[in-house]
């Protein structure tokens, strides 16, 4: 009995011995869970989750909608329950037929999807949540879409966008990415000079390096934006497996990071355009197309073609152009005219070529007539003029009768009409010299008042492109398209060896670029304008197009007019310059090729006098006839002579203007605008005249909706509740019927 008590006194003590052992392990371990809980925040472990999707996306266009539909048929008749449904039906039926309906149903879809207005914001967001990739770039594409159709950026680029972080040193990571794929000089020489030695920093410190403080965090975006867009289109290919570029940037995530810059500069102009000129050159490959989308940047390119500068609206045009897969527009060619989507048929390509150091936004700018001092080649910039319209005081008139206002205009209209007819009104830009021309420039009464109206409209405002802002104002279904390529006029200015070449080079390279725009493949008549070395690329490229059997020889069929402004077709001076001078101001080689009697000069003079009488060309030359004042010193330099101007066929003009500015018309009354335009009626034998909206119809198009509506109202109210869904659908089909034309049967 003492026994079995001992056995059973000493497994009680083993058991106390071993749950009191555990009892204090378990203790201990809770008290220092809750000193870790007290010293360290377990939530910071969060930001490693991947983000949740904010957004649902639903194939079936119908499916929301049906749900509304079914809860709504339960309540009360009403006007605003029956117009609520028949919108969200509409819309509905036009996202359907802009996925399978044909070319013209899904034309008329989008236009009349980008026509809805007074919109609520959840209704928007409803619609954006619906939209495919597809129906989002063209409705993009399409004028007067809502900016609230399109998804923002993910969730994550927009907390992203709010955070300090440097964006430079992710930018930098991108270059050193493509760097490693395709070594160039250019760029090992921007590492080393805006990050030099901070890969060892990053490695002796914990936290990321200090950008250099000699430029700001927003200029080291943009020149590191700069260095990627120099790399990607040195290296670019047509076809998105051989970029090797493109693809590794992708794959590194490029696009959230160019939407996150979008964001943290909004509404930065420079900043936009480095960022553009990037997409311009990615948005050739369509397979990007679902990245684009997912990033948020169709919104972003739809806000920026409804820009003012006009920098930023060709270049998303171009973008939204190239992500549709309806065009091709290679990197260096802009879209200028027209941005949006149309569905007339063009009748004219017109392309402007610029010369040395020129550019799209800079070669074909209005001239200024207040702008003070000489023009700096390296660097020319004007002097913007107020870009609002005048707009007289008419206090007071406003109280007058609109038919005795009409009465008063008209009498006033005669008065200037009669008083005109008997002087002479001088315009600007007047020719001290012509050859060869046999046109009679005579202008009626009603022409000059005309005329002086239009001059001062044109004073009171100014434009960056006149080709693109006047040119659609006289003149209807142009596409106008600008060429930039890169020159240089002295090597001591910073430059890519890669991106130097000679005149047939240029050439060359700038055919592939306008067959991939169809231009001269749809039979469409094609009209260059061309300044100073860009006539030389124009006539080298005219030449080989005649010379060639595929589709390069439609070009020079197509061709019907060049315009050259002071070309020098015979060389120039300025390029033969004394041994001293020419050792000092180191001309490029762009420079060195226009030399004046060149062999290659007058070879390519020789053999496009041949092409143009071959091919009927007609040739239309501006000469300069004042020097031009070169920089701060205001040293006055002749570029192209009058001899050299001269193509030695069809008409030549010599005016009291300088290079610089023989390509600047002042207003559109200045013949360097009207021979456009007199060009323009010839080859299209289609009158030009102002185009003005249609008001009428737009009134009688509205009338005849409310009317139908109305009248569809009626009915409905008139019918019990069983004929109710037959009559809806009834009623559906009639105003889809009215919004498309009967298109959806």
């Amino acid at each position: 009995m003492n026994e079995r008590f001992k056995h059973i006194i000493k497994g009680f003590k083993v058991i106390s011995l071993i749950g009191g052992c555990a009892a204090l392990i378990t203790y201990h371990i809770r008290q220092t869970c809750r000193s870790l809980d007290k010293i360290v925040n377990l939530s910071v472990l969060d930001a490693e989750k991947k983000y949740t999707p904010e957004y649902i996306y639903i194939d079936d266009t119908k499916f929301d909608l049906k749900m509304v539909q079914a809860r709504e048929s339960r309540q009360s008749v009403g006007l605003a329950r029956i117009w609520k449904s028949l919108r969200d039906s509409l819309a509905s039926r036009l996202l359907w037929l802009c996925r399978h309906g044909n070319q013209e149903q899904r034309d008329l879809a989008l236009q009349h999807l980008a026509s809805f207005r007074n919109n609520k914001k959840w209704e928007c967001l409803k619609l954006a949540q619906t939209l495919d990739m597809n129906t989002a770039v063209l409705l993009a594409r399409t004028s007067g879409a809502d900016l609230r159709y399109f998804l923002p950026p993910p969730i994550h680029v927009r907390r992203a966008a709010l955070t300090s972080e440097l964006m430079s040193f992710k930018l930098r990571d991108l270059i050193v990415g493509v760097q490693k794929i395709s070594p160039h000089s250019c760029i090992k020489y921007f590492l080393s000079k805006y990050f030099a030695n901070l890969q060892e920093q990053a490695m002796e410190a914990d936290n990321v390096p200090a950008k250099p403080d000699v430029i700001s965090e927003r200029e080291l975006c943009m020149l590191c934006l700069d260095a990627l867009y120099h790399h990607v289109i040195l290296f670019h290919s047509n076809n998105y497996v051989d970029d090797k570029s493109s693809s590794t940037l992708v794959n590194m995530e490029l696009l959230p990071r160019l939407a996150e810059l979008f964001l943290r500069y909004r509404n930065d102009v420079d900043m936009d355009l480095c960022i553009l000129k990037i997409l311009t050159v990615i948005s050739m490959h369509t397979v990007l197309l679902k990245d684009f989308f997912q990033n948020g940047l169709i919104g972003e390119l739809c806000r920026l073609i409804k820009s003012d500068d006009v920098r930023l609206s060709s270049s998303a045009a171009v973008c939204l152009a190239n992500l549709s897969g309806e065009h091709c527009f290679r990197p260096g060619l802009y879209l200028l005219h027209p941005l949006y989507r149309t569905r007339t048929k063009q009748l004219c390509d017109t392309l402007l070529i610029h010369g040395l150091r020129g550019g799209v936004f800079v070669t074909w700018r209005q001239r200024d007539p207040k702008c003070e001092g000489p023009l700096v080649i390296t660097d020319v910039k004007s002097r913007i003029k107020c870009g609002k319209p005048c707009v007289e005081d008419d206090i007071g008139e406003s109280y007058i009768d609109p038919e005795l206002k009409q009465v008063l205009e008209d009498l006033s209209e005669m008065d200037e009409e009669s008083l005109l007819s008997n002087m002479e009104v001088v315009l600007q830009d007047i020719p001290i010299e012509a050859k060869r021309d046999h046109s009679l420039n005579s202008l009626t009464a009603a022409k000059k008042r005309i005329a002086l109206i239009r001059e001062n409209e044109d004073n009171c405002t100014y434009t960056h492109c006149w080709p693109k802002d006047w040119l659609p104002k006289d003149c209807n279904n142009l596409r106008i398209l600008g060429v930039n390529y890169w020159s240089s006029l002295s090597e001591w200015l910073e430059g890519c060896p890669l991106q130097s070449a000679d005149i047939a080079t240029r050439a060359v390279e700038l055919t592939p670029v306008l067959i991939d725009a169809q231009v001269g493949q749809r039979n469409v008549p094609i009209i260059w304008l061309a300044h100073s070395m860009g006539g030389l690329i124009v006539k080298q490229l005219l030449i080989d197009a005649a010379n060639s059997q595929d589709k390069l020889k439609k070009i020079c069929e197509q061709t019907k007019a060049v315009l050259f402004y002071s070309t020098p077709h015979r060389g120039s001076s300025l390029a033969s310059l004394p041994r001293a001078a020419d050792a000092v101001l180191w001309p490029s080689h762009d420079v060195k090729q226009l030399k004046e009697n060149s062999p290659i000069l007058l070879n390519i003079q020789n053999q496009f006098l041949t092409v143009a009488d071959k091919y009927d060309f007609e040739t239309i030359s501006f000469a300069e006839s004042m020097p031009t004042l070169v920089t701060a010193f205001k040293v006055p330099m002749h570029f192209v002579g009058a001899n050299s101007a001269d193509l030695g066929r069809g008409v030549f003009y010599q005016l009291p203007l300088d290079h610089l500015t023989i390509c600047k018309p002042a207003s559109r009354q200045s013949i360097l605008y009207t021979t456009v335009i007199d060009v323009i009626q010839r080859i299209t034998h289609k009158k030009c005249d102002l185009h003005y909206p249609d008001i009428f119809l737009d009134k009688l198009y509205n009338l005849f909706s409310l009317n139908m509506f109305f009248k569809a109202t009626g009915v409905i109210d008139s019918i019990d509740e069983n004929q109710y869904r037959e009559r809806f659908r009834w009623f559906e089909r009639i105003i889809l019927d009215t919004y498309t034309g009967s298109c959806s049967d």
